[in-house]
């Protein structure tokens, strides 16, 4: 046991420069929401791209897909973008989705993967270690809403929306609203935090009483993460019922 805090040092530094340790079960994930779509080319939103290592396995699994990637954090971004700069395919921009049209304060930690417009919540560290949630500046960052963004590129639909920003990914769901009434928007992965992590992060009652008011219903929770018994964090894929409804029928 003594060799853990040991190993996460080493995931957290790879981690913070492009390089992600993936597991069976996530590369499964992506597979799984790439067969959903059903097409050769899909358009899919990486929301929290930080710097393209999930990016890089829909890419892998979609060949032909469009990629819209966002991610606030220059040096993670300036990763990404060198990531792609050869993927005609792929587009990087530097910016945080919201609910909202303008800037916000940006917390960067010492394990830049945890980086979030919320401050930490201290119970954090009795989850996730001590110093993986530690703030060491702060910066501004632009916002935009998934509506505005799509109205402005004339993007009329969204295949795959994934979502991991670190407590807000209600926040960007409230800034699609538009798409998700019109059921635009057929498949959504977010990572659900579900330990006390950031103050002020969403409950988890109040993903599904959102995505329910909207017409979309839950597939399955997958890459469970526990602590104990504990359920800490889980990633969860939503489905239009619209777009339940066509694969239903395949």
């Amino acid at each position: 046991m003594r060799h853990i805090p040991f190993i996460r040092k080493i995931i957290n530094f790879l981690y913070n420069q492009g390089i992600q340790i993936t597991s069976r079960a996530l590369q499964n994930t992506i597979s799984l929401q790439s067969r959903l779509t059903g097409k050769s080319a899909p358009v899919i939103f990486d929301i929290g791209a930080h710097t393209g290592c999930l990016a890089k396995l829909y890419r892998k699994q979609n060949p032909k897909a469009f990629i819209y990637c966002f991610e606030p954090y220059p040096e993670a971004f300036s990763i990404l973008q060198k990531r792609f700069d050869a993927d005609p395919l792929t587009v990087c921009h530097k910016i945080a989705l919201s609910d909202c049209n303008g800037s916000t304060r940006l917390n960067v930690n010492l394990h830049t993967g945890t980086n979030s417009i919320l401050d930490a919540d201290p119970e954090g560290e009795n989850y996730w270690g001590q110093g993986l949630l530690k703030t060491v500046s702060s910066i501004v960052v632009d916002t935009i809403t998934l509506d505005n963004f799509c109205s402005d590129a004339g993007i009329k639909g969204i295949d795959i929306l994934k979502i991991d920003v670190q407590g807000t990914e209600l926040n960007v769901l409230a800034g699609a609203q538009k798409m998700l009434q019109n059921h635009e928007i057929s498949l959504v992965y977010l990572e659900l935090i579900i330990c006390p992590t950031y103050k002020g992060q969403h409950k988890l009652h109040e993903y599904f009483s959102f995505f329910d008011s909207y017409g979309y219903e839950l597939l399955n929770l997958f890459n469970h993460e526990r602590r104990g018994n504990q359920l800490v964090q889980a990633d969860a894929v939503f489905l239009s019922s619209s777009f339940k409804k066509t694969i239903s029928a395949l």
